[in-house]
């Protein structure tokens, strides 16, 4: 239970944050979930059950996935041209920092030299995660954006070496910058030659694994997520830097990545999918686990004289300030012929050299290292002024994440997007309007269609597109009226059927109670009423014979109608329907009359109570009038969510008045069908510039993942 104790706490400080992340977007996301760690740490109940990570165990488990994570995202090409520049950030820049912040310890604060360096070592490494947060929305120059992630990346392995370095020297007493050197050179390059080699194996397990067809997805992704974790170990137990090892193997498994994308795709976009949401996930208890951290910290210099604890504070602003100039000044020394000249644009050198030394933020990296002071060093003497090592490292990032914040956006233009949300809502009640057009074209049952429309109107989702009550009501309201205004006016040219007449004034009247009890519900009766007397008075002048030959040339003026619709194009299912139907009739009247009339009220009964027949009359009367409505609505400046929810209660309405089975089938292609309409108009819109390729991009993710969870429901069926 110890460690669900302590997952379940920082797991739902993570939530909280994020979720307060988004409602207030100011303030980044690290700030909250450190505020949400130190407030973890306060609370007796969480305090005690939340375990403190063993510092080597955190670098394995937690910061060498994030940073393999980071590295699959460098192109290898990258690295390749930027090789002299990275040596130059982790390997020059960093040593020389080092050794300004151990001079500027020893002789302004009076340390020893040992701790000095012990220090620099622990505040030199920078942190990528840190870095996203502090420049989150924020137009960072691409080429001293590519030069801090660079550098985060691969000065983790210099401050290592410096500290077991550092901690050496104050166990012997004794420093050799030779001996320093070729620990730094085996370190660094044997972690590099150990993830190159990991690296490739894994891309070689990988591969043919999936050439001999064992491709099974939870295999291959757990071989994916503990890759990292193994990689370090290895790397940590035969004495080489596991930072370097997995960065290394990530910036390999992206060239594979890029070679094979397509070879199992499926399992690809899987990974990322996934690595996204881990690294999020690790992030978020990075920054947890530093506010956990910093209470701890503080917490030992409590009952300290004030005096006490704001000199080491002090000492930490004072480091900070030195290490700042100093990145300020390497920038500002970089000419046309340095490895990082492609990185600085010479002529905003000084704001980029600013960027650059705001830009080296500490984060979790430093905390570690700093945590995994020994206690006691060889001679079993404690390890000298071991709490306040950690007090001015954990100053150090703190102001390392709140400066930035503050000059940052004076220094940088915020992201300009793309596209804004309104363009975005546009276009995707656009491309949502297409596929429901798309729908009411098809010969399918109405049932299908509304079905359909209604899973489309579903990808509005919960935003500000989400149609509201108020547009629900005009719609209902405008196609209650425009479908009324239609039948009304067939009634008074008298083209509607008795029948047809009795069945619509029952379902208005059970559907909407004002109705009933309206004048348009007494005139329909009056109209029923009238029609009834009518049909006594013919009864009795008119002869069966007549009668008969009315209904009949009546009927074979409605096969006519269909036929020459079916010669000018595909009947509907319900004109089909009524073309068979009416054909039935005509057997049945001719059979009728070769019994001489002998029973006509039969045929002419079957003929008028003939429920299809309501259903197709209802439908010729009414939607064409509802489509010209809807037409007309969407060619006009009205709001294009109202059309959308004129589309969808216009196929409610439909299958209110007929029912019908649904196939599920049927269904899921007509709605493919329609996702491809979306797909259709959205490429319309890049061929014609409409859209940029941002927006692009999302709506065809949105399509495209709809379309594969239609075929994975299909699959499952």
């Amino acid at each position: 239970m110890t460690i669900f104790y302590t997952l379940v706490p920082m797991i739902l400080t993570i939530i909280i944050a994020n979720l307060l992340s988004q409602a207030m977007p100011r303030v980044p996301k690290a700030f909250w979930q450190i505020l949400g760690g130190i407030i973890l740490a306060m609370i007796p109940v969480l305090r005690h059950s939340v375990v403190e990570l063993d510092p080597e165990w955190f670098m394995m488990l937690i910061i060498a996935p994030l940073l393999f994570y980071e590295g699959q995202r460098t192109d290898v090409r990258l690295v390749s041209k930027n090789f002299r520049a990275i040596i130059s950030l982790a390997g020059i820049i960093a040593v020389m920092t080092v050794v300004v912040l151990m001079l500027f310890g020893h002789w302004a604060i009076g340390w020893a030299l040992p701790m000095a360096l012990a220090l620099a070592a622990i505040v030199t490494p920078t942190d990528a995660t840190a870095l996203e947060s502090v420049t989150e929305g924020l137009a960072v120059p691409k080429g001293i954006g590519r030069a801090l992630n660079l550098e985060s990346l691969f000065n983790d392995a210099t401050g290592l070496v410096v500290l077991e370095l550092a901690l050496l020297w104050m166990n012997t007493g004794t420093f050799s910058f030779v001996h320093g050197f070729e620990e730094f050179l085996v370190v660094a390059g044997g972690g590099a030659i150990v993830g190159a080699l990991a690296g490739v194996v894994l891309l070689y397990i990988r591969q043919h694994l999936l050439r001999a067809q064992f491709d099974d997805t939870v295999a291959h992704v757990m071989i994916y997520l503990l890759s990292p974790i193994l990689v370090y170990g290895l790397a940590e137990h035969t004495g080489v830097s596991g930072i370097i090892a997995v960065v290394v193997m990530g910036i390999i498994s992206n060239e594979e990545k890029h070679h094979t994308q397509f070879m199992s795709s499926q399992l690809n976009n899987l990974n990322n999918q996934l690595t996204t949401i881990v690294s999020q996930l690790l992030n978020g208890l990075v920054f947890v686990l530093l506010g956990l951290s910093l209470v701890r910290v503080f917490r030992t210099y409590l009952h300290e004289p004030i005096v006490t604890w704001l000199g080491y504070i002090g000492i930490g602003l004072a480091i900070y300030a030195v290490m700042t100039a100093f990145r300020h000044i390497m920038i500002e020394r970089v000419d046309r012929d340095s490895p990082m000249a492609s990185m600085v644009d010479q002529a905003h050198k000084n704001r980029d050299a600013w960027i650059f030394a705001l830009g080296g933020v500490h984060g979790t990296v430093t905390m570690a290292m700093a945590f995994s002071l020994p206690l006691t060093l060889t001679n079993s003497q404690a390890f000298p002024h071991r709490d306040m090592l950690l007090l001015i490292a954990a100053t150090v990032i703190i102001v390392s994440l709140v400066a930035p914040l503050f000059i940052l956006p004076r220094l940088l233009p915020k992201v300009q997007a793309d596209y804004d949300m309104t363009e975005y809502s546009q276009a995707h009640i656009a491309m949502i309007n297409a596929g429901m057009a798309y729908v009411e074209t098809l010969n399918v049952s109405n049932s299908v269609k509304r079905n359909v429309i209604g899973q489309l109107q579903d990808q509005l989702g919960y935003g500000a597109d989400q149609l509201d009550r108020v547009l629900w009501q005009r719609a209902q309201t405008d196609i209650q009226r425009v479908t009324d205004d239609a039948v009304d006016a067939a009634i008074d040219a008298g083209l509607v059927s008795q029948a047809t007449m009795v069945y619509y004034r029952r379902v208005k009247a059970n559907a909407d109670a004002r109705w009933a009890r309206g004048t348009n519900n007494v005139r329909m009766w009056f109209r029923i009423l009238e029609g009834v007397v009518l049909r006594l008075v013919n009864t009795r002048q008119i002869k069966p014979e007549e009668r008969m030959h009315k209904i009949a040339v009546k009927m074979q003026r409605r096969v006519d109608r269909l036929q020459r619709k079916a010669a000018r194009r595909t009947l509907t299912e319900h004109e089909q329907h009524d073309l068979e139907q009416t054909l039935r009739m005509q057997k049945k009247f001719a059979a009728v009359k070769q019994m001489n009339y002998r029973s006509p009220e039969d045929a002419v009964a079957k003929y008028q109570s003939s429920r299809e027949l309501v259903f197709t009359e209802i439908a010729e009367i009414s939607e064409p009038a509802v489509t010209e409505f809807i037409a007309q609505a969407e060619s006009s400046d009205e709001d294009p969510r109202y059309v959308v929810a004129l589309r969808d209660v216009a196929a409610q309405e439909r299958d209110r008045f007929h029912d019908q089975q649904v196939s599920t089938a049927e269904e899921q292609a007509v709605l493919l069908g329609a996702l491809g309409a979306e797909l259709t108009y959205v490429q319309d819109g890049r061929q014609n510039d409409r859209f940029s390729a941002a927006l692009i991009n999302e709506l065809y993710n949105e399509v495209t993942s709809a379309q594969a969870l239609v075929l994975a429901t299909d699959s499952e069926e």
